[in-house]
C-alpha cells in the first residue's frame, strides 16, 4: 500500500497515516502475521539437583504416561499413568519424591490436573512452588517437552520391534541415566546420586578391591625382609627401649598380642609398652645382633624412683660381630622368669658362657 501510493500522492508524514489506517482496520487485524520471534529467555540453571523439576503428560497407543524431568541432572522419571486426574497425579507425584525428596518448584503446563484446586492445595501443604507456562506456548515448559519427545522415540521403537513396552521404556531409562548429557556433558546419575550406576559393562573393568589387593602384594614381594618365628603370649623377649637410657634393649614378657605384628610387652611393676615385631628379639631366638656387655637396672635399684620405663636391659654391640660365634637357637618357655643377671662389666664370651649354663640347668 505504500508503494502505490507513492507513485501518486505524497503528504508528510505519509508513512505514519497509512500505518495508522492499516491497523485500524479490523479484517487487516484478523489476518496480521504472527509477531516476531522474541528473543529466547532460558531457564536459570539450578544449582543443586532436584531442586526444579519438570512435568507434562505423554499419550502413546491409547497409553499415558507422566514425565518428570531435573533441571539440573536431567534425569527423567516416566510413570505409566491409568488416567490423568488431579487425585492420579497427586498419587504418581508422591511415589517418586518417596525416593528423591521434593522439589523446590514444579513447572508444568496448564491442563486440567495441574489447574485443580486438589493439586494447588498439594504444592502448598509441601512447600512447593507451582509454575505454569503461558497457555497455548508449549515452548515455556521446553524441558518437559523434548523429555516427552525423547519417551514417545523409545516407545515406538519397542512397538515396531514387536518388545515388551514397559521393559523397553526401562532398559531405556536406565541407559539414558548413565549416559554422559549432551548439555551437562555429565550422565544424570552421577549429578542426581553422585554415582555411575553399575551395568553388565561393568563387569569389563577389574575389581578396585583386586587391584588393590595385587598392588599390596607387590608391594610385600619388594619389600624385602624374611619371616620371623612367631613370638608367643608369656615369652621372655628383648624390645627395644627408646626412654633416655643408655640401654637400646630392654627384657620383658609379652602380654599380649595387639595385632598381626604388634605387641604388648609387660615390663614389670605396671609398666607396659607397645611394641612392633620389627622392635623385638626373642630371648633364645639366633640372631646377628649379638650382645657385647650387658648393663642390667631394675626398679628397686639405683635407678628405684625413675619416670623411665626400664626393667633388665641389654646394648645391642654389632660392631663386635667379627669375634662373636654364632650358637644354636635356644627356646625359652613361656611365663618362666628371667635368668638372675650376670655379673657387671663381663664380655661377650663370658655372657654367652653364662647364658649356656643358666639353659642347662633348666634343661
Amino acid at each position: 500500500m505504500k508503494n502505490l501510493s507513492r507513485n501518486y500522492v505524497y503528504w508528510p508524514k505519509l508513512d505514519d497515516d497509512l500505518e495508522r489506517l492499516c491497523r485500524s482496520c479490523e479484517p487487516c487485524r484478523m489476518v496480521r502475521d504472527a509477531a516476531p520471534r522474541a528473543d529466547l529467555h532460558p531457564w536459570e540453571y539450578p544449582l543443586f539437583p532436584w531442586q526444579r523439576l519438570h512435568a507434562d503428560f505423554a499419550e502413546y497407543l491409547g497409553k499415558k504416561y507422566l514425565i518428570l524431568v531435573d533441571a539440573h541432572s536431567k534425569w527423567i522419571e516416566a510413570l505409566p499413568m491409568g488416567r490423568t486426574d488431579a487425585q492420579a497425579t497427586i498419587t504418581a507425584l508422591m511415589t517418586v519424591f518417596s525416593r528423591f525428596g521434593l522439589p523446590s518448584q514444579l513447572v508444568t503446563d496448564n491442563g486440567p490436573p495441574f489447574l485443580s484446586h486438589e493439586f494447588k492445595e498439594y504444592c502448598m501443604n509441601n512447600c512447593i512452588s507451582h509454575v505454569t507456562s503461558a497457555p497455548y506456548r508449549p515452548q515455556g515448559n521446553g524441558a518437559a517437552e523434548n523429555a516427552v519427545k525423547t519417551i514417545k522415540k523409545a516407545l515406538k521403537r519397542a512397538v515396531h520391534s514387536g518388545e515388551n513396552v514397559l521393559q523397553a521404556l526401562n532398559t531405556f531409562l536406565f541407559h539414558y541415566r548413565n549416559c554422559d548429557h549432551a548439555t551437562t556433558g555429565v550422565s544424570p546419575a552421577v549429578l542426581l546420586t553422585g554415582r555411575r550406576m553399575r551395568m553388565r559393562l561393568d563387569a569389563l573393568r577389574p575389581d578396585v578391591k583386586q587391584v588393590v589387593r595385587a598392588a599390596q602384594q607387590r608391594q610385600v614381594a619388594h619389600a624385602g625382609g624374611k619371616p620371623q618365628p612367631t613370638i608367643r603370649v608369656g615369652e621372655p623377649v628383648l624390645a627395644r627401649d627408646y626412654t633416655s637410657t643408655p640401654n637400646k634393649w630392654s627384657t620383658g614378657t609379652v602380654s599380649k598380642s595387639s595385632g598381626p605384628v604388634s605387641y604388648r610387652i609387660d615390663m614389670g611393676n605396671g609398666v607396659e609398652w607397645r611394641r612392633h615385631r620389627d622392635q623385638i628379639l626373642p630371648m633364645g631366638n639366633k640372631s646377628r645382633l649379638s650382645l657385647s656387655r650387658a648393663s642390667i637396672v631394675t626398679h628397686g635399684g639405683e635407678n628405684e624412683g625413675s619416670d623411665h620405663e626400664v626393667d633388665d636391659t641389654f646394648e645391642d654391640a654389632s660392631e663386635a660381630s667379627n669375634e662373636l660365634a654364632t650358637e644354636p637357637n635356644e627356646a625359652v618357655a613361656p611365663n618362666q622368669s628371667s635368668p638372675p643377671p650376670p655379673p657387671l662389666g663381663v664380655s661377650a664370651r663370658a655372657l654367652r658362657a653364662h647364658v649356656r649354663a643358666v639353659n642347662k640347668d633348666k634343661i
